[in-house]
């Protein structure tokens, strides 16, 4: 079954003479019993890096991670030639280059856009050489090991780095005395286990094909996102985009010639490409083992349309679109094994389809709760909820249901990866 994933990583806060928080170095963990950083060498330097990346800005969120404070990002050489780090915030990071990282000419051409860009650079684990000079005048922060390091060592490291106007960093500082020692020495921003040990935070989150899909409901509920904005979260993600021009190319929709994914999102329209996002990020939690799984995605789909069909049948017309995802949402929790509560926190939705989901109340109530008890083959109930639906004979469900049961087989043919 594709569960929501666990999210872990730990997080060491960095000071500034003054011992006032600035920030917190951001460390990769692959489960939240992990107490120990990971080795390059045991993972992908990249993989490493996305991970906690989406694990602090898209599962824990950054504000819960570091309240505020800015995140001390790894980069290694693959991370910071992918162009990934552009996703972030300039404000919210800095990115610290790894100090396995060669200054050649790609990586220098990397960090010059990303400081262009406003990006903040750190040097982590640095020690001085002259080949490093040209990096060095494009880094804010030099962070220096200072854990057993006698004093004229790490003299001699500050007098080289001092012509290049850079903040330095002790790190591994381990008790008052050294970070005492340091600051005479002239850092300005301290880390180690004198003042905090890493602290992991973890939480389950949903993957990142649902998170994908969960940004781009929100983005089209919001009247501000440009076109242009929603092309990039589909740039981004190659499945996507083919589940897109598959569903514009379709015979259903009636077009073909698909240029580009702009022209398939102004093909489809942004209603209509709500309501297929909608249908993807339920349709994607099939499994294809028969198992519970793909039962309850056929079901919830069938609950979309059956939810739309009655709107109709209620001569709501309007509410038609807002019906079909309270339909569809409404076993979500069930397919995420996650309590609605943090699914709704999660996706942008209406405060009366949050409503109906969590409380069944409002507008699309009297709706959910006919889907609920004619599921549930309650006789009774249905007939209160035909009573409390006003304009929907108890004999035409059996029809609605049925070209519901159609229609959801159809769509996931349609949905479906292959």
């Amino acid at each position: 079954m594709l569960d929501a994933l666990e999210i872990a990583l730990a997080r060491q806060p960095i000071f500034d003479r003054d011992d006032h928080l600035v920030g917190y170095e951001l460390l990769y963990r692959r489960h939240r019993g992990e107490t120990v950083a990971v080795q390059p060498e045991q993972g992908s330097g990249i993989q490493m890096s996305s991970d906690t990346i989406a694990g602090t800005f898209v599962g824990l969120g950054v504000e819960r991670v570091t309240g505020g404070k800015r995140a001390f990002i790894n980069l290694d050489r693959e991370m910071l030639l992918s162009g990934c780090a552009y996703v972030l915030d300039p404000k919210a990071v800095v990115l610290e280059i790894l100090e396995t990282v060669q200054a050649d000419a790609e990586v220098l051409a990397a960090c010059e856009a990303l400081v262009a860009g406003g990006y903040e650079l750190a040097l982590d684990d640095f020690v001085y050489e002259s080949s490093c000079d040209s990096l060095l005048r494009l880094a804010k922060i030099v962070k220096v090991d200072v854990l057993d390091r006698p004093i004229c060592q790490l003299r001699e490291q500050l007098d080289r780095l001092r012509p290049f106007g850079v903040t330095l960093l002790a790190e591994r500082v381990e008790s008052r005395a050294v970070r005492d020692e340091c600051a005479a020495l002239g850092f300005g921003l301290f880390q180690g286990y004198y003042f905090a040990r890493p602290e992991t935070l973890a939480c389950r989150e949903v993957p990142m094909e649902q998170a994908n899909l969960m940004r781009l409901l929100n983005l089209l509920r919001d009247p501000d996102t440009t076109d242009a904005a929603l092309e990039d979260v589909f740039r981004a993600d190659v499945r996507l985009t083919y589940r897109l021009l598959r569903i514009v190319n379709s015979a259903s929709m009636g077009h073909t010639g698909v240029t580009s994914i702009g022209h398939g999102i102004r093909l489809l329209g942004r209603a209509t490409l709500h309501r297929w996002m909608s249908l993807l990020l339920v349709s994607s939690l099939v499994t294809r083992k028969g198992d519970t799984r793909d039962e309850l995605v056929e079901l919830a789909l069938i609950r979309a349309r059956f939810s739309e069909l009655l709107m109709e049948a209620l001569g709501r017309g309007a509410d038609t679109s807002a019906g079909f995802v309270a339909g569809l949402f409404s076993l979500l929790d069930a397919l995420l094994q996650m309590p609605m509560a943090e699914i709704v926190e999660r996706v942008s939705l209406t405060p009366e389809l949050r409503d109906a989901l969590l409380d069944r109340r409002g507008p699309f109530a009297p709706t959910l709760r006919m889907i609920d008890a004619y599921e549930g083959a309650r006789d009774s109930g249905v007939v209160f909820c035909v009573g409390d639906a006003d304009g929907i004979a108890i004999d035409a469900l059996p029809g609605l249901y049925l070209q519901s049961v159609e229609w959801a087989r159809s769509t996931l043919g349609i949905t479906a990866d292959s």
